[in-house]
């Protein structure tokens, strides 16, 4: 006959089970979706032409609106060489980690928040895959007689300078809309909905506006890209929150409160 310390046993066991055999498919499901948007991102068309007359036309649009802001900041930040030392690094580091914290954090401590913000990320990249490969863009470091500067070549990130062919075997014209700073400011969206500490706060506002120093300061992106990356989020966002509401699920169903 089972007792009721038995019982007892038994039941977190299980709970304990059930919360991570969820945790293992939230897992795969992000691990999934990172390659799946590597591997199409990269294999994007590749079309050299295309992508620098697009960005002749976003630079042309910035130009019309007094919006052409990425040639000063990238040359100031190239004269400074500590400063884009670390937009360097910071460029070529902190995209993924900084979403897998976020994720990990909603996870465990705003369990009612993980599902909704996990989901527009997964939206939002989807969107950007799509434009990347109907609307290839160059950035502003690889378009032909704007003079920016290329800050990986001339600063020799990671001990040594890039290549003629490229800084590596990503895409290099997949700019817009710009994923650095769309998935920054998801970063810094969920992440100050999910405290109330007021440090953690400003440090969720802070990340998406260096994020945007960055992009521009390495002349990776227009700011343009950095608007589209902000549609992207505000697209995806607005849609999943219809799409719950439409079908009526709570968050909380699908995520353990113990988490």
């Amino acid at each position: 006959m089972t007792t009721a310390p038995d019982v007892a046993l038994k039941e977190p066991s299980r709970a304990s089970r059930a919360r991570s055999a969820l945790l293992a498919r939230e897992a795969v499901i992000m691990v999934g979706l990172y390659v799946v948007y590597s591997l199409i991102r990269n294999h994007a068309p590749n079309r050299v032409g295309a992508a620098v007359s697009h960005s002749r036309d976003i630079l042309a649009i910035e130009k019309y609106v007094s919006l052409d802001i990425e040639h000063g900041i990238n040359h100031f930040a190239a004269q400074h060489t500590a400063l884009i030392t670390v937009a360097n690094y910071m460029y070529a580091t902190l995209f993924l980690p900084s979403a897998i914290f976020v994720l990990i954090y909603l996870w465990r401590r705003a369990p009612r928040l993980y599902v909704v913000h996990r989901s527009t990320l997964a939206v939002m990249t989807l969107l950007a895959l799509a434009s990347y490969w109907w609307f290839p863009a160059a950035p502003p470091r690889l378009l032909p007689g704007a003079t920016y500067v290329d800050t990986v070549r001339f600063f020799e990130t990671w001990g040594k300078p890039a290549t003629e062919s490229g800084h590596g075997v990503s895409n290099e014209y997949a700019a817009m809309p710009s994923m650095h700073f769309g998935w920054a400011l998801w970063c810094g969206l969920a992440f100050f909905q999910a405290t109330v500490v007021t440090w953690k706060r400003v440090l969720a506002i802070s990340f998406p506006v260096v994020t945007l120093f960055v992009i521009i300061a390495t002349g990776n992106h227009f700011l343009l890209d950095a608007v589209a990356g902000a549609a992207a989020y505000g697209i995806a966002f607005a849609a999943v929150r219809v799409s719950r509401r439409v079908s009526m699920r709570d968050p909380v169903e699908q995520v353990p409160a113990a988490a």
